[in-house]
Protein backbone atom coordinates (compact mmCIF):
# COMPACT_ATOMS: atom_id res chain seq x y z
CA UNK A 1 0.00 0.00 0.00
CA UNK A 2 3.15 2.37 0.41
CA UNK A 3 4.31 1.39 -2.49
CA UNK A 4 1.35 2.29 -4.50
CA UNK A 5 0.83 5.50 -2.83
CA UNK A 6 4.34 6.96 -3.47
CA UNK A 7 4.43 5.70 -6.79
CA UNK A 8 2.95 8.69 -8.53
CA UNK A 9 5.32 11.26 -7.56
CA UNK A 10 7.40 9.94 -10.15
CA UNK A 11 5.57 11.26 -13.01
CA UNK A 12 4.91 14.32 -11.18
CA UNK A 13 8.54 14.84 -10.27
CA UNK A 14 9.69 14.24 -14.21
CA UNK A 15 6.96 17.17 -15.03
CA UNK A 16 8.53 19.76 -12.74
CA UNK A 17 11.51 18.60 -14.33
CA UNK A 18 10.41 19.10 -17.90
CA UNK A 19 10.56 22.00 -19.35
CA UNK A 20 9.52 23.45 -23.16
CA UNK A 21 12.72 22.95 -25.33
CA UNK A 22 11.21 23.09 -28.32
CA UNK A 23 13.30 26.25 -29.15
CA UNK A 24 16.68 24.59 -28.79
CA UNK A 25 17.89 21.32 -30.37
CA UNK A 26 17.51 18.63 -28.24
CA UNK A 27 21.21 17.03 -28.67
CA UNK A 28 24.24 18.25 -29.24
CA UNK A 29 25.20 20.20 -32.04
CA UNK A 30 28.57 18.06 -33.78
CA UNK A 31 29.25 21.48 -35.51
CA UNK A 32 29.25 23.64 -32.59
CA UNK A 33 31.07 21.62 -30.74
CA UNK A 34 33.75 21.34 -33.55
CA UNK A 35 33.82 24.80 -34.21
CA UNK A 36 34.24 25.46 -30.06
CA UNK A 37 36.83 23.15 -29.70
CA UNK A 38 38.98 24.46 -32.79
CA UNK A 39 38.65 28.11 -31.98
CA UNK A 40 39.74 27.40 -28.59
CA UNK A 41 42.87 25.41 -29.56
CA UNK A 42 43.55 28.65 -32.07
CA UNK A 43 43.62 30.70 -28.96
CA UNK A 44 46.17 28.18 -26.86
CA UNK A 45 48.23 28.04 -29.65
CA UNK A 46 48.31 31.90 -30.71
CA UNK A 47 49.19 32.45 -27.11
CA UNK A 48 52.27 29.46 -26.96
CA UNK A 49 53.30 31.05 -30.32
CA UNK A 50 53.54 34.38 -28.83
CA UNK A 51 55.44 33.53 -25.07
CA UNK A 52 58.46 31.77 -27.63
CA UNK A 53 57.95 34.41 -29.84
CA UNK A 54 59.49 36.84 -26.58
CA UNK A 55 62.33 34.88 -26.04
CA UNK A 56 63.72 34.92 -29.25
CA UNK A 57 66.95 36.54 -28.58
CA UNK A 58 67.00 39.90 -30.51
CA UNK A 59 63.10 41.07 -29.97
CA UNK A 60 63.42 43.07 -27.21
CA UNK A 61 65.70 45.73 -28.82
CA UNK A 62 63.89 49.30 -29.65
CA UNK A 63 63.35 49.48 -33.30
CA UNK A 64 65.36 52.26 -35.21
CA UNK A 65 63.62 55.56 -34.76
CA UNK A 66 60.77 54.68 -32.80
CA UNK A 67 60.31 53.95 -28.82
CA UNK A 68 58.80 50.83 -29.69
CA UNK A 69 60.60 47.20 -29.16
CA UNK A 70 60.56 43.98 -31.60
CA UNK A 71 58.73 42.16 -29.35
CA UNK A 72 56.04 44.58 -28.63
CA UNK A 73 55.34 45.14 -32.46
CA UNK A 74 54.91 41.21 -32.83
CA UNK A 75 52.71 40.88 -29.47
CA UNK A 76 50.39 43.37 -30.73
CA UNK A 77 49.92 41.58 -34.14
CA UNK A 78 49.06 38.34 -31.92
CA UNK A 79 46.93 40.35 -29.61
CA UNK A 80 44.67 41.04 -32.78
CA UNK A 81 44.86 37.40 -34.00
CA UNK A 82 43.70 36.36 -30.14
CA UNK A 83 41.02 38.86 -29.68
CA UNK A 84 39.29 38.01 -33.20
CA UNK A 85 39.45 34.75 -32.08
CA UNK A 86 37.49 35.63 -28.94
CA UNK A 87 35.09 37.80 -30.35
CA UNK A 88 34.54 34.63 -32.92
CA UNK A 89 34.34 32.25 -30.09
CA UNK A 90 31.92 34.63 -27.95
CA UNK A 91 28.56 33.95 -29.88
CA UNK A 92 30.27 29.84 -30.60
CA UNK A 93 29.90 29.09 -26.72
CA UNK A 94 26.53 31.21 -26.83
CA UNK A 95 25.05 28.89 -28.85
CA UNK A 96 26.72 25.73 -27.44
CA UNK A 97 25.10 26.61 -23.75
CA UNK A 98 21.96 27.05 -25.64
CA UNK A 99 21.79 23.53 -27.37
CA UNK A 100 23.34 21.69 -24.38
CA UNK A 101 22.24 23.24 -21.13
CA UNK A 102 18.48 21.61 -19.47
CA UNK A 103 16.10 24.23 -17.79
CA UNK A 104 13.55 27.06 -18.73
CA UNK A 105 14.42 29.08 -22.12
CA UNK A 106 14.69 31.95 -19.85
CA UNK A 107 17.10 30.95 -18.07
CA UNK A 108 19.35 29.39 -20.73
CA UNK A 109 18.92 32.83 -22.26
CA UNK A 110 20.40 34.28 -19.52
CA UNK A 111 23.20 31.96 -19.01
CA UNK A 112 24.23 31.84 -22.90
CA UNK A 113 24.36 35.88 -22.66
CA UNK A 114 26.54 35.95 -19.28
CA UNK A 115 29.00 33.62 -21.00
CA UNK A 116 28.95 35.19 -24.23
CA UNK A 117 29.67 39.00 -22.58
CA UNK A 118 32.06 37.10 -20.31
CA UNK A 119 34.16 36.26 -23.20
CA UNK A 120 33.67 39.77 -24.77
CA UNK A 121 35.14 41.31 -21.65
CA UNK A 122 37.73 39.10 -21.60
CA UNK A 123 38.67 40.21 -25.36
CA UNK A 124 38.62 44.02 -24.34
CA UNK A 125 41.24 43.08 -21.47
CA UNK A 126 43.31 41.18 -23.66
CA UNK A 127 43.33 44.27 -26.26
CA UNK A 128 44.48 46.32 -23.63
CA UNK A 129 47.24 44.51 -22.32
CA UNK A 130 48.64 43.15 -25.65
CA UNK A 131 48.23 45.85 -27.60
CA UNK A 132 49.35 48.59 -24.70
CA UNK A 133 53.48 48.31 -25.49
CA UNK A 134 52.91 48.98 -28.81
CA UNK A 135 51.11 51.84 -28.94
CA UNK A 136 51.56 53.41 -25.34
CA UNK A 137 54.99 54.73 -25.74
CA UNK A 138 53.89 56.11 -29.18
CA UNK A 139 51.46 58.13 -27.52
CA UNK A 140 54.20 59.83 -25.37
CA UNK A 141 52.56 62.12 -22.79
CA UNK A 142 48.88 61.21 -24.04
CA UNK A 143 49.30 57.47 -22.93
CA UNK A 144 46.70 57.89 -20.29
CA UNK A 145 43.82 58.33 -23.34
CA UNK A 146 44.73 54.76 -24.20
CA UNK A 147 43.47 53.01 -20.77
CA UNK A 148 40.98 55.61 -21.04
CA UNK A 149 39.78 54.48 -24.36
CA UNK A 150 39.80 50.81 -23.36
CA UNK A 151 38.14 52.01 -20.09
CA UNK A 152 35.58 53.15 -21.95
CA UNK A 153 35.54 49.95 -24.17
CA UNK A 154 35.25 47.91 -21.26
CA UNK A 155 32.56 49.57 -19.45
CA UNK A 156 29.76 48.94 -21.49
CA UNK A 157 30.05 45.02 -21.61
CA UNK A 158 30.75 45.33 -18.02
CA UNK A 159 27.88 47.18 -17.22
CA UNK A 160 25.76 44.47 -19.36
CA UNK A 161 27.00 41.38 -17.81
CA UNK A 162 26.09 42.76 -14.05
CA UNK A 163 22.72 43.64 -15.91
CA UNK A 164 22.39 40.25 -16.78
CA UNK A 165 23.41 38.44 -13.56
CA UNK A 166 21.35 40.74 -11.62
CA UNK A 167 18.20 39.70 -13.71
CA UNK A 168 18.88 35.86 -14.03
CA UNK A 169 19.86 35.49 -10.09
CA UNK A 170 16.03 35.17 -8.84
CA UNK A 171 15.57 32.30 -12.28
CA UNK A 172 18.74 30.75 -11.49
CA UNK A 173 18.18 30.17 -7.50
CA UNK A 174 14.59 28.91 -8.06
CA UNK A 175 15.84 26.48 -10.46
CA UNK A 176 18.60 25.03 -8.80
CA UNK A 177 15.95 24.69 -5.69
CA UNK A 178 13.66 23.11 -7.44
CA UNK A 179 16.43 20.53 -8.68
CA UNK A 180 17.84 19.91 -5.22
CA UNK A 181 14.16 19.71 -3.54
CA UNK A 182 13.30 17.23 -6.57
CA UNK A 183 16.34 14.85 -6.20
CA UNK A 184 15.64 14.43 -2.62
CA UNK A 185 12.00 13.63 -3.35
CA UNK A 186 13.21 10.97 -5.76
CA UNK A 187 15.88 9.78 -3.15
CA UNK A 188 12.98 9.24 -0.78
CA UNK A 189 10.69 7.40 -3.20
CA UNK A 190 13.39 5.32 -4.23
CA UNK A 191 14.34 4.36 -0.42
CA UNK A 192 10.63 3.81 0.36
CA UNK A 193 10.32 1.35 -3.00
CA UNK A 194 13.61 -0.45 -2.09
CA UNK A 195 12.35 -1.09 1.99
CA UNK A 196 8.92 -2.02 0.35
CA UNK A 197 10.25 -4.91 -1.39
CA UNK A 198 11.60 -6.94 1.86
CA UNK A 199 8.09 -6.87 3.28
CA UNK A 200 6.59 -7.95 0.31
CA UNK A 201 8.87 -11.09 -0.23
CA UNK A 202 8.41 -11.68 3.27
CA UNK A 203 4.76 -12.13 3.67
CA UNK A 204 5.14 -14.21 0.60
CA UNK A 205 7.51 -16.41 1.84
CA UNK A 206 5.51 -16.95 5.19
CA UNK A 207 2.35 -17.45 2.96
CA UNK A 208 3.94 -20.06 1.40
CA UNK A 209 5.27 -21.78 4.20
CA UNK A 210 2.52 -21.85 5.95
CA UNK A 211 0.65 -22.96 3.14
CA UNK A 212 3.32 -26.15 3.18
CA UNK A 213 2.67 -27.05 6.83
CA UNK A 214 -1.07 -27.52 5.87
Amino acid sequence: MTVRLLGPSVPTLERIMTYDRSKYPATMDRETVQSVGKLLLATLSAILLLSLLSVLPGVGRVIPGTPVTFVAVVGAVVTVAIVGLLLWLAPALASLVRSTADGPPSVVDDVASIVQLFVVLVAVLVAHRGLEPAIAPLLGRLAWTYDVLFLVLALGPLAILAARIYVSLDPIAELLAERVVADADARDTETGRVAGEPSRKTDADDETTHTGSE
